[in-house]
């Protein structure tokens, strides 16, 4: 297995971050020709997956949907997400899958640390009353860029699709 090594700097993390959000954005604005009464907003909170807790918003259009997380692990966190989804089928139990990015900023006594993440959702969602609806999602997720609180942690994010 050949492995690159490159620096990461601020400009390749911005780079990767435009083209993941660009990419999430054309996913949820391919459905910018339909926005009609079908158009809604939905309101929620997601229990694990970049968070331990986060709140979420959804912009939800006939098949699509762009929705954006904000979260914490331990209240010395702060995690966004947005990511957009592709929903298949129109009966109660819908399948999705989509793209997005994660952000995460950590607080800790050796210093400030971030991370930059690509995700791909995977899962289904159940509509079980009029105005309701629970989802499961599997994400594979692909760290993009990385800067550890501990400024003498020199090591690179896993290359692999964790």
């Amino acid at each position: 297995m050949v492995r690159f090594k490159r620096k990461q700097t601020p400009r390749s993390w911005v780079r990767s971050g435009v083209l993941g959000l660009s990419t999430a954005f054309l996913l949820g604005s391919a459905a910018g020709n339909t926005i009609s009464a079908q158009s809604h907003t939905r309101f929620g909170f997601s229990l694990g997956g970049a968070s331990t807790v986060a709140l979420v918003v959804e912009q939800r259009w006939e098949h699509q949907g762009l929705e954006f997380q904000v979260g914490t692990w331990g209240f010395r966190d702060l995690s966004l997400s947005v990511t957009g989804k592709q929903y298949v089928g129109s009966s109660a139990i819908e399948p999705f899958v989509g793209v997005g990015l994660w952000g995460l900023i950590a607080f800790a006594e050796e210093g400030r640390g971030y991370g930059l993440v690509g995700r791909v959702p995977l899962g289904f969602e159940w509509g079980f009353a009029d105005d309701h609806s629970v989802a499961a999602t599997v994400y594979l997720n692909r760290a993009l860029a990385l800067k550890r609180p501990d400024p003498e942690d020199q090591r690179p994010p896993r290359s692999s699709i964790i």
